[in-house]
């Protein structure tokens, strides 16, 4: 009758539902060992997998590399898909690791430029406290400008290492006091004073964007270099600076 009908649609359309959901619930399943299998366990909130970038292990530029003595180009805002990737390759070429898989006369480093890299871009890492971990900056289009700089007091040398010329150090006079200027990576514009430590590395690095080295003879910063055959004797060299500042 009429009323049977009616149930027997009813029946009909539940197991429909039912056989769907079923069908959705397998291939749930099936896409989720599928991407554990690959790899590919990071979803967008959509449920299409992200397509994640693999960072790959930088070279460094040799000593002669004319890009070393070569003024960078400014990086355009928003950041392109390549200026992404160059920032995450270096990201992944700076941690000690990969700067020994590398060859790097150092293991450890706080901060790198991207032409040191070879790399034509307006782009250093910062991490003055050498944490490559967590006290890692990207730093855009930077500049600086030197504060007190009349003052005698307001300028000391160091002597510092370069990832650029291996198994040297130079003696360096340096601003104890700048006003940085830099974009992050989302292009907002940053201004601030750095002092000692902190000041010296930013303008190390930033010197490489400009396109010098710290031994250039046109900078006139390097006040003395000295020159080792092996990296033993650069950290014996440093041992005995350490050394001699606690007595």
């Amino acid at each position: 009758d009429i009323n049977k009908c009616n149930w027997l649609k009813k029946d009909n359309n539940d197991i429909l539902v039912i056989d769907m959901m079923l069908r959705i619930f397998r291939f749930a399943l099936i896409f989720w060992a599928a991407c554990s299998l690959f790899g590919c366990k990071d979803y967008c909130r959509s449920g299409i997998v992200e397509n994640k970038y693999k960072p790959r292990l930088l070279k460094l530029a040799t000593y002669s590399d004319p890009i070393l003595r070569t003024k960078t180009k400014p990086v355009i805002f928003p950041l392109n898909e390549e200026d992404k990737n160059i920032i995450a390759d270096m990201q992944y070429s700076i941690q000690p690791a990969q700067l020994k898989a590398a060859n790097a006369p150092w293991e450890a480093a706080v901060g790198m430029a991207a032409n040191q890299w070879g790399i034509d871009k307006s782009i250093f890492l910062y991490c003055p406290t050498g944490d490559t971990v967590n006290g890692l900056e990207v730093i855009i289009n930077p500049s600086y400008t030197m504060l007190n700089d009349t003052d005698s007091n307001s300028q000391d040398t160091e002597w510092e290492g370069c990832f650029s010329v291996p198994l040297a150090t130079g003696n360096i006079k340096r601003s104890l006091k700048i006003k940085v200027k830099y974009q992050d990576e989302q292009g907002t514009t940053v201004e601030k004073e750095l002092h000692g430590w902190p000041a010296r590395v930013w303008q190390h690095e930033n010197d490489h964007l400009n396109g010098f080295l710290y031994d250039d003879h046109f900078a006139g910063k390097c006040l003395e270099k000295k020159t080792f055959n092996s990296i033993a004797e650069v950290d014996e060299f440093y041992d005995e600076i350490r050394n001699s500042r606690k007595n």
